[in-house]
Order: structure tokens, then sequence, then C-alpha cells
């Protein structure tokens, strides 16, 4: 039995909020990557049995990484690695305790999905100590705890649409390395989605208008053109952004400066990604601008 699983961080490449739906969450088309950057997920103990009335105890232990402390201002019911266990036992009609251990290095409230990351990797886990869901009913219950996790659960390029439970894989040629800045702002995703003002549902004109860009950045990827991913791409979160914290839009105006052959905020903030073809062109704005910012991470794009 595996015990131990990788966690990727995921990158938006694109990113639009279409509408709000009758039940307050909001109807989305983006495109995600998933990195290299990754935290470790290990399942060191769990003890279940069958009871739908007891508690389900985790514990979260360190195992150390370069953002070990996030573990120390997270609760640990309100961490998304025991929302996750807790979903996957209450499923069964189960209870029980489980211990983890985490070593941490995908920064929080960054946009890149380390949350959710996490929860799909105690799903895994979990399964695979238990094998009682298929993939797509594993999916389901990720889509619980939140709307990455569906996309974590999967990982590697793709579109994701409703509130981002229904994924769709897509073929890349993107070998592109993948500077992260993040300077250390935490941007709150409730927030964010208010700061957008959405009110109605996604007009009919807008879905046909969407489905064009679908197949465009489908496009893009199947035939490796960064030029036509910059021309379409966009993330509506960046305006609201960008106006609160001038800061976060000046890092994506920099890495044009220096050279980045595609830039873009990542999620609801604040980290912003920048794409490089050679990784010594990478390294050199990395070691130009690390001192600048809280965290200055290169990786590259899973395949």
């Amino acid at each position: 039995m595996v015990n131990k699983t990788r966690a990727y961080a995921k990158v938006n490449l694109h990113l639009e909020v279409l509408g709000r739906r009758r039940d307050g969450y909001h109807d989305i088309f983006s495109l995600m990557a998933g990195v290299e950057l990754h935290d470790l997920l290990k399942l060191e103990s769990i003890e279940a049995y069958e009871s739908q009335n007891d508690a389900v105890s985790v514990t979260i232990l360190s195992g150390g990484g370069t953002q070990k402390d996030i573990l120390d201002s997270i609760p640990v019911k309100d961490n998304l690695i025991t929302r996750a266990t807790v979903a996957y036992l209450e499923t069964m009609n189960m209870s029980g305790d489980a211990v983890f251990s985490i070593r941490k290095n995908i920064p929080a409230g960054a946009g890149l999905g380390g949350g959710s990351s996490d929860a799909a990797a105690a799903l895994k886990l979990l399964n695979g100590r238990f094998s009682r869901y298929a993939a797509y009913e594993l999916s389901a219950v990720g889509s619980k705890i939140g709307a990455d996790v569906a996309y974590c659960l999967q990982g590697g390029f793709a579109v994701c649409r409703g509130i981002g439970e229904i994924v769709t894989p897509l073929p890349a040629k993107f070998p592109y390395w993948v500077l992260i800045i993040n300077d250390g702002v935490h941007i709150n995703t409730g927030a964010a989605y208010k700061a957008l003002n959405i009110t109605g549902e996604v007009s009919p004109a807008r879905e046909a208008e969407t489905g064009k860009r679908v197949r465009q950045v489908v496009k893009a990827l199947a035939t490796g053109s960064i030029d036509l991913l910059r021309e379409i791409a966009r993330n509506d979160f960046e305006t609201p952004a960008f106006e609160q914290y001038p800061g976060i839009g000046a890092v994506k105006e920099r890495l044009y400066d220096l050279g980045a052959e595609f830039s873009i905020m990542t999620g609801s903030g604040s980290s912003v990604i920048a794409l490089f073809k050679k990784k010594e062109k990478a390294v050199q704005v990395q070691d130009k601008i690390r001192r600048d910012y809280k965290e200055v991470i290169l990786t590259r794009f899973l395949h």
C-alpha cells in the first residue's frame, strides 16, 4: 500500500468568471496546469470503523518544507486535509482516527491551489487504503471540499468549467519554465469574487463567446503557440486585485520588461507567473529579482 504522495501546485493560464448561479457559486472557464512545485503528504496511520455518529479525528504533523510554518496558522479542523478525510469517511458511514504528516512547500493563499492539492492527495491516499471509489466518484467527493479539488485529483493541462468540477484534460506541447512570484499578499477568494460584482447567471451570448475561446485555448496548447495564448489569455481577478494591490500589477509588468514570454496572475491571486522557453533566461530573471519579493520559485510544467 502506498502511504505517501506528492501534491502538486497548479497555475491558471486563463481564468474567466462567467456568471453567478442560483446556488451562490460562480461558473468559470479556466485553463489549469500542474507544475513540479509540490507538497509531500504521508498517511502515517488510520483506524476506521463503521459509525454514523462518532466524529472523525485527524492529526496533521509537520514534515518540514519551505512553508512549514503554514500549519501553525491554520486550525486542524479548517485544514482541507481534515475536510477531505471527514468527507471520505462519512461517505462510507465510517468514523475513525487518521494521522498525516506533510512536507509543505506550496505558499498558502497564493492562487497555487496548495490546500486543494493537499486535499486531493489525502483522498488518493485514503482511497488507496480502502479501494472504495472509482476516479469519477472520488472526484465527486472532492468537489464537496473545494472547487479545485476535482482538477487536482487529475492534474496536467485541463480546461475546467462549471464551478471548476468539470475537468477536461488537454494534450499539450508546452515545455516552458515557470517562474512564480509571490510577495506575501493574501487575497481572500470570497472577497475576490465579491469584488467582481457579478450578480446574474451567464448569458447565452457570453457562453458562445467563451466557447470560441475554449477552442482557441485548445489550439494554443496543442500547437505550443505561446503567442496565441498571450493574445487570448486573461484573468478576470486581475483588475480588482491590481486596483487594491498595485504592487501585484507591477510584478507582471516588470516580468514582461525582463523578457518573459507570457505572464499572468494565477487564481484569485496573489502570485504572478511568468513563462520562459529557456531555463538560462528564467534563472537569470530569478537571480535578478529574488531579493525583491518574498517568494521567487522556479519550476516547470508537468507533462
